[in-house]
């Protein structure tokens, strides 16, 4: 009868060595699907942090009427990062400039010139103020911006007009108003 005790007690530890066993293993996938979860999350939060938190402010926008002939044919806009924002690369980044009846995308161009002779399809860009780590391409923390560009056509007086900039990661910064009534010179102040 004593041997029928043991043989029911070393099954009854198989069984619970066992169990323990299984339990391990699951507490062990558990641990690993939460750590993953847990690293997939603050991707997603970095990414939407940089998304939501990015992003330049416009200073001031002008046109200038280089032909002379009551109508603004080339645009400066200066621009800066707003606070907390991540360096924005513009070979990843467009402006579109909407008129009436035109429209265009333009794509950064780092030998464009951000004069009258900036060409079309394209924007140029001059650095009036460089901050603290400036880059070359970058819009970064301290870095004032000047952005040169032509729109599809010629801005008339008494057009609307809407600028947008499209950085890859952050958020689209708009300007838009419409031209004074009468253009009377070279340099006209479209924003603020």
């Amino acid at each position: 009868m004593m041997s029928k005790k043991a043989e029911v007690g070393i099954g009854t530890l198989v069984l619970f060595i066992a169990m323990i066993l299984v339990a391990a293993i699951a507490a062990g996938v558990l641990i690993q699907t939460a750590s993953t979860l847990q690293s997939k999350a603050l991707q997603t939060g970095s990414r939407s942090t940089a998304q939501i938190g990015t992003a330049l402010t416009t200073v001031m926008v002008y046109g200038e009427d280089a032909l002379i002939d009551n109508s603004i044919e080339i645009l400066y806009q200066t621009v800066k990062l707003t606070p907390g924002s991540d360096f924005i690369s513009l070979n990843d980044s467009m402006i579109t400039v909407d008129l009436t009846n035109s429209s265009v995308e333009l794509l950064y161009n780092a030998t464009a010139p951000c004069d009258a002779t900036v060409g079309s399809l394209q924007f140029g860009v001059r650095y009036l103020k460089n901050g603290s780590g400036h880059i070359n391409g970058y819009v970064g923390t301290g870095d004032v911006v000047q952005f040169c560009y032509r729109p599809p056509s010629s801005i008339r007086e008494d057009s609307t007009y809407r600028i947008m900039f499209v950085p890859k990661v952050g958020s689209v910064m708009t300007v838009q108003g419409t031209t004074p009534g009468t253009i009377t010179t070279r340099r006209v102040f479209l924003y603020p």
